[in-house]
């Protein structure tokens, strides 16, 4: 007859026992001042001297209280040569913008994206750029909205170009078209 003997288990010192604080991290007071404090610098390090990639002129104003600006600028260029290259046209520049119409008039104003175009300051003679959607988008008295517009084109192929957004009789109040002047937008790196 076989006798069965159990292993016994080997004495493992358990991790309550290894670790400070019985197995659990503590965060002191003293540590968490230290990290915000490390936080705060690092924030304001590089807050200091982030520039923004794109300057604009700043927002055209009309005399009748609307004033149009561009909060924000993405380019980018897809190239042919690219390897992963899928449905995506070769070598076309994209510009997004995002357009802030601030309506400080009494009446609702009307913005027209089609009539929004993306001039080349240096080929006056060349063709505009017109938006890939075209809605009119209503803007009510005391109202700021953000309006995104995409241009597409395979003319310039560089994000260090600059662009003027050329307003015209884009926006109107009532039906009367509002004179406005282009935006320009520059390449700051």
């Amino acid at each position: 007859m076989a006798v069965e003997r159990k292993a016994k288990p080997l004495a493992v010192p358990s991790a309550q026992r290894l670790l400070p604080c019985g197995g659990r991290r503590r965060v002191t007071m003293k540590n968490q001042s230290r990290l915000s404090l490390a936080a705060a610098i690092v924030s304001l390090a590089t807050g200091c001297g982030y520039s923004a990639p794109y300057q604009t002129s700043g927002p055209s104003l009309s005399s009748q209280g609307v004033e149009v600006g561009i909060a924000g600028v993405s380019c980018y260029v897809n190239r042919s040569a690219d390897p992963f290259l899928q449905g995506v046209a070769p070598d076309i520049l994209g510009l997004d913008l995002k357009v802030e119409v601030k309506n400080n008039s009494g009446q609702a104003a009307q913005i027209s994206e089609a009539r929004m175009r993306l001039a080349d300051p240096a080929a006056p003679a060349a063709e505009a750029l017109t938006p890939e959607k075209s809605e009119i988008v209503a803007v009510s008295p005391g109202e700021t909205k953000d309006i995104p517009l995409s241009f597409r084109t395979s003319d310039v192929l560089s994000c260090h170009h600059g662009f003027q957004l050329v307003l015209a009789d884009s926006v109107e109040l009532g039906a009367s078209p509002i004179a406005f002047s282009p935006i320009s937008i520059v390449a700051s790196r």
